[in-house]
């Protein structure tokens, strides 16, 4: 089976960067508290270091452009963080929803937010962990293949 149509160029993605009905998206680097986020990443079952919250804080701290999704009662829904240059590249690191959130477009909102945010000459890069591969592109989003990895030691 193939994938649907990719969704290209950055006017499509940033037309998709409304927040879902009762949501608002926001830029909270900087701003993010560390407990909320990893409690969101547990949520989402990311697999991330989420019982060493030095570690987490660390993440979230390093991370130049963190895109959250917050219900009208300002629950957390859902975080894109990532690492960019806003001129030519961006990897989005961390895309978590809220399984009480899913299934809304909120992480679409988020990828789509995010790629707004960084621009037209700005190429955003995912690397996805095997259960959403197959999600990544009913949204639109072109599969890769090139590319190399030195692996953490923990």
């Amino acid at each position: 089976m193939s994938d649907p149509p990719i969704l290209a160029g950055h006017a499509a993605w940033a037309a998709l960067a409304a927040p879902p009905p009762g949501m608002a998206f926001a830029r909270e680097e900087g701003r993010l508290d560390p407990a909320e986020f990893t409690a969101v990443v547990r949520a989402s079952g990311l697999v991330r270091p989420v019982d060493d919250a030095a570690r987490m804080a660390a993440m979230l701290a390093g991370s130049n452009l963190v895109v959250t999704a917050r219900d009208a009662a300002g629950r957390l829904a859902g975080v894109a963080r990532s690492f960019t240059d806003f001129a030519y590249g961006c990897y989005l690191s961390d895309l978590c929803v809220d399984p009480a959130f899913q299934g809304r477009n909120v992480g679409r909102g988020l990828i789509a937010e995010t790629k707004r945010i960084i621009g037209p000459g700005c190429m955003l890069l995912l690397l996805s962990a095997p259960d959403p591969m197959t999600w990544y592109p009913k949204l639109g989003m072109e599969r890769v293949a090139n590319g190399f990895i030195i692996r953490r030691d923990g």
